[in-house]
């Protein structure tokens, strides 16, 4: 039999880091054993179900690098692949179900099964003995029949809820691997006895651990830490490949210290013994670090025209040439750990009138400070064109001389020179900020800056 996986969102909302989480182990289950990949949309809940949120889900499974075999925009044998389109199936399952007397309608199992109106139809649990939940991840899970209560299949209004539909669609889509969340553990017995009371093979059970935040608390859509929504990824500037590795690396080993995985990897190495059973940690710094390894492989031009949008968006349109802004990228690619960095690290190229930080407020402040300046406007003025090699040059032999005569040290001549042309005494190397920035507004920045001493 080939091995059958699903993805089965709720249509609710804007896509969630932790959904996703779920979807991409799913999929790399299924593509590492060979088998299938089906993607069901679970609008069960009209009320808060909209195609927008449908369709947002399927743009981010498809931004993140999942792909399906069977699903609502493509189609497949076990069709349709939206819950609400198989309401006649749900309702003939509940009907086996209340013929068998293995449910009942109201709040009393005592009570007749047969139809009350504006009463839900509940499951008949066996109220002594146990049922295990063999979990493929984490070994046997008991429950004891006497404290489970027996759970609503059927809303009062006629809609069926989770249990009835998701199990029905799971077992006639032959879906042989469910994939959640270990908070579906607490429902997990009522899934097995419907299965039982219905007479089917049970799928493998696998719930994997939660994502934690650094407070050790269970990720939320709006959380004080960050944004862990797909869009506030994406709106940050992490690329989809960044992402996809990242959030492999949150429950699962691959071979010995490998970290940087693409997808060839995952169908080589991704197995179920391979799986965390405990909980892991959203680290902000470790998903920097893995997006710099893919921004790293870019070219100078490729990046150049990732960053675009986010420097566009903050400073409307590009001021010089495609060339020019391939230069700010060479110079500022070092710092950026994710595209929107580029807006803060590359100010220096696009404001002239920018706000001095309190360290660059100091440096101008400084004995040397006037007098670097002064000197750098005289050697600068009498060029015809700067550049980086010049600029260099000029910067060495002021440092040399002023180091001779003064006993002035790097930082008291650069720092200066940094503040004026960038308001920061930290940053990028000075020669090729001006080789970048050029004569004039080089020059312009550094007389402002005189005026400030």
């Amino acid at each position: 039999m080939v091995p059958r996986f699903r993805f089965a969102p709720s249509p609710t909302g804007t896509p969630h880091i932790g959904n996703l989480h779920t979807a991409l182990f799913s999929w790399a289950l299924a593509r590492a054993l060979g088998g299938d990949f089906v993607l069901r949309i679970e609008d069960t809940d009209p009320d808060r179900n909209t195609p927008a949120a449908a369709q947002a889900m399927m743009n981010a499974l498809t931004w993140l690098g999942i792909d399906w075999d069977e699903g609502p925009d493509i189609g497949g044998d076990f069709g349709p692949y939206v819950q609400s389109a198989r309401l006649p199936r749900h309702q003939e399952i509940a009907a086996q179900l209340l013929a068998a007397d293995l449910a009942y309608y109201g709040d009393d199992s005592n009570q007749p099964a047969t139809q009350q109106a504006n009463q839900p139809l509940r499951l008949r649990l066996p109220r002594s003995g146990e049922t295990v939940v063999n979990d493929a991840l984490r070994g046997p899970i008991t429950f004891d029949n006497s404290l489970l209560a027996d759970p609503v299949l059927v809303r009062s209004n006629g809609r069926p809820l989770y249990h009835l539909a998701a199990m029905t669609d799971d077992h006639d889509m032959g879906i042989t691997h469910v994939v959640r969340g270990e908070e579906w553990i607490a429902s997990a017995p009522i899934h097995v006895q419907l299965y039982r009371a219905l007479g089917w093979a049970e799928p493998v059970w696998i719930h994997l651990p939660l994502i934690l935040n650094n407070r050790g608390q269970k990720l939320s859509k709006r959380d004080p830490e960050g944004g862990y929504l797909i869009n506030d990824f994406q709106d940050a500037g992490y690329l989809p490949e960044a992402m996809f590795n990242y959030l492999l690396l949150l429950g699962w080993s691959p071979d010995g210290e490998q970290e940087i995985v693409d997808k060839w990897d995952v169908r080589k190495q991704f197995r179920l013994e391979r799986l965390s059973t405990s909980p892991a940690v959203f680290a902000w710094d470790k998903l920097n670090w893995v997006n710099r390894q893919y921004l790293q492989r870019l070219s100078d031009g490729q990046l150049a025209d990732l960053i675009r949008p986010f420097l566009e968006d903050a400073y409307g349109d590009m001021p010089m040439s495609a060339d020019w802004l391939v230069k700010v990228t060479a110079v500022i690619r070092p710092d950026i750990a994710k595209l929107e960095d580029a807006v803060d690290l590359a100010e220096w190229a696009f404001v002239d009138d920018f706000a001095y930080s309190s360290s660059a407020r100091f440096a101008l402040a400084t004995a040397p400070a006037s007098p670097v300046i002064l000197r750098l406007i005289t050697q600068l003025a009498a060029l015809v064109i700067l550049d980086k090699p010049t600029a260099q040059s000029i910067l060495q032999q002021m440092r040399a001389d002023l180091q001779a005569a003064k006993g002035w040290r790097a930082p008291d001549v650069f720092h200066p020179i940094r503040a004026a042309l960038t308001g920061h005494t930290e940053g990028r190397p000075l020669p090729e900020i001006m080789g970048i920035l050029g004569k004039e507004r080089t020059l312009q920045r550094l007389a402002r800056a005189l005026k400030s001493v």
